[in-house]
C-alpha cells in the first residue's frame, strides 16, 4: 500500500526538479557555463588562516567582504546585499516582490531559472516571446511591461543562453516608465562584456542588479551572490533573508577572491580569444546556425536534426553540452561553455565526428 503524503501547493504538485546534466559522465564537461579551471580553496587560505575560521560561532556580516566589493562595484556597502549563491538573493527577490497575486515578466528565451523562482515564490510568470535572434528594442520592452504590468521585470544581460546584451536604453526606458515596479537586472555574465548598468542605480532606485562569484570569479562552489540597489531596498531584502545565510569559511575565501583583480583580467581576456576560437568552428559547420556572444557560452541551433540526437553524439566524444532545445524559444538549440584551451581543442576535434551524419 502506498503511504499517505502530504499534498504541497497544487501548482507544485507536478513540478520539476531542476537538472543540468550534472549527473551524466563526460571527460570534458561544458554544459554549466562555469569557469573550467580548477580553483582550489587551499589556494586562498593557509592553514593558519583556515584555523582562524571559527566554526563554533555564527558568521559576521562580513563587513571586509562588503567594502572590497563596495570598492569595486563604486557603490556604499549598505547597498550590497548577500546571499548563499545568486539563487537565493534571486528567490529572495522573487518572494519580496513578487508572490501570490503578482506577476513577473520574462523575455525569453532568458535565464530558466527566473520563471522558477517565480513559481516557487507563488507568482505568475508572463512570457514575452522574443525568439532568435534575440533583439529585444526599447519600444517593445516598455509596452511588454505596460500590457503585462508587471510588478517584476526582468532582463538578463548578456543574456544567458543566447549570449548578446540588451540594450541598455531598453531597460532603463523601463524602469521610468515604471517606477513601482521592480527592474531585476542579472549581470551574472557582464565582466565578460566589459559592461554594466551599475552607474544607473542612483537615479533609477526601483532597479536591482544582481552579480555572482560563479562565473568570470571561477567560485561556482563557493556559492556567492550579491544584489545591489538603493540603499532603501537593501534593507527590505535584509529583513526576510534567512540569518547567517553566507557561512564564515565562505566570507574568509570571497574576501579573498574579491582581491585578485588581475586573475578577473585574465579570465576575461583568455575567454575571448578562445570563444573566438570555438565560434570560429562552430560557423564553418553548416548543418547549425550560430549565434554571436560576448560571454563564455554560445548558443547554436540545428537546422535538420534533432538537439537530442547531436548532444549524443557529442557524448560519444566525452563532451557534455547542454540541450536546452526546451526552454521557451529554443526549439533545435543546443548550447556549449567555454572550456579550457584543451578541452575547447576536444570539443573542436568533436565537430567532425558529431555533424558527419548531418543532412546536408
Amino acid at each position: 500500500m502506498a503511504p499517505r503524503l502530504p499534498k504541497p501547493r497544487a501548482d507544485l504538485a507536478a513540478f520539476p526538479a531542476y537538472r543540468t546534466g550534472q549527473q551524466v559522465k563526460a571527460d570534458v564537461r561544458l554544459n554549466a557555463n562555469e569557469w573550467a579551471e580548477p580553483n582550489p580553496a587551499g589556494d586562498w587560505l593557509t592553514p593558519r588562516e583556515l584555523d582562524a575560521v571559527l566554526l563554533n560561532r555564527y558568521p559576521t556580516a562580513a563587513l571586509d567582504l562588503r567594502g572590497l566589493l563596495a570598492e569595486r562595484y563604486h557603490v556604499e556597502p549598505d547597498q550590497l546585499v548577500l546571499g548563499n549563491g545568486s539563487n537565493e538573493v534571486l528567490l529572495n527577490t522573487f518572494l519580496v516582490f513578487g508572490g501570490h497575486g503578482r506577476t513577473t515578466l520574462l523575455f525569453q528565451p532568458t535565464y530558466s531559472m527566473h520563471a522558477r523562482l517565480t513559481v516557487i515564490a507563488g507568482g505568475t510568470v508572463v512570457d514575452e516571446l522574443i525568439g532568435l535572434p534575440y533583439d529585444i528594442t526599447r519600444d517593445r520592452a516598455v509596452a511588454a511591461a505596460a500590457k503585462a504590468r508587471a510588478d517584476i521585470v526582468v532582463f538578463t544581460t548578456p543574456n544567458n543562453p543566447t549570449g548578446n546584451e540588451i540594450p541598455f536604453d531598453a531597460i532603463l526606458a523601463v524602469a521610468e516608465a515604471h517606477p513601482e515596479a521592480l527592474v531585476l537586472v542579472d549581470e551574472a555574465y557582464s565582466d565578460f562584456a566589459g559592461t554594466t548598468l551599475l552607474a544607473e542605480l542612483a537615479a533609477h532606485p526601483n532597479m536591482v542588479i544582481s552579480k555572482t562569484f560563479s562565473k568570470v570569479r571561477a567560485a561556482a562552489g563557493l556559492r556567492v551572490g550579491i544584489l545591489i540597489t538603493h540603499p532603501a531596498v537593501a534593507e527590505l531584502f535584509r529583513a526576510v533573508q534567512l540569518p547567517y545565510n553566507v557561512s564564515t569559511l565562505t566570507h574568509a575565501v570571497a574576501a579573498k577572491i574579491a582581491r585578485d583583480d588581475a586573475s578577473v583580467t585574465r579570465r576575461v581576456a583568455q575567454n575571448h580569444r578562445e570563444s573566438g576560437r570555438v565560434y570560429e568552428a562552430l560557423k564553418k559547420v553548416r548543418a547549425i546556425e550560430t549565434y554571436p556572444s560576448v560571454t563564455n557560452f554560445i548558443l547554436f541551433r540545428m537546422k535538420e536534426e534533432t538537439p537530442a540526437a547531436v548532444h549524443a553524439r557529442f557524448l560519444e566524444k566525452g563532451v557534455l553540452i547542454r540541450d536546452i532545445s526546451m526552454w521557451p524559444g529554443c526549439a533545435g538549440c543546443l548550447r556549449v561553455s567555454i572550456g579550457t584551451p584543451e578541452e575547447n581543442g576536444r570539443f573542436i576535434a568533436a565537430l567532425d565526428h558529431v555533424f558527419a551524419a548531418a543532412p546536408a
